[in-house]
């Protein structure tokens, strides 16, 4: 018999005071598909993803994945499973993977993925093997 997870509220270490300002850049719209949005706001989605994914030279109408757009836009697969399918497209692996280095594949991935820099080299590196 396993021993069951335990759960337990999520905290931060970086506290920080309430702001009296409308929020700005620094605290991003996050996108969701669980009150079904409309039209426009699932364009918005699905731009918001191909900008977190590609660099904005690189977002071209050649190098949108149509099947998955329409896919997204019936509820058949959600937005993980959108950036996964941008992550293995044919476009990303031409424009990010075969021509940078291991490294730059890792630092790119991670940056533009978890939205976070690498930690240290050795995360680096031990990505880099991976890929």
């Amino acid at each position: 018999m396993t021993i069951p997870l335990m759960y337990y509220p999520l905290s931060s270490q970086n506290h920080r005071v309430q702001k009296f300002d409308v929020p700005g850049d620094e605290y991003p719209r996050q996108y969701t598909l669980e009150n079904l949005p409309t039209a426009t706001e699932m364009d918005e989605i699905i731009w918001a993803a191909y900008r977190q994914i590609f660099n904005e030279q690189q977002i071209i109408a050649a190098h949108r994945q149509v099947a998955l757009e329409s896919q997204l836009r019936n509820g058949q697969i959600a937005i993980k499973d959108f950036i996964e399918g941008l992550l293995l497209s044919e476009s990303f692996r031409r424009l990010i993977y075969e021509t940078n280095s291991n490294y730059r594949c890792v630092e790119l991935c991670i940056q533009r993925v978890l939205g976070r820099p690498v930690y240290n080299n050795k995360e680096k590196l031990a990505w880099s093997i991976v890929s």
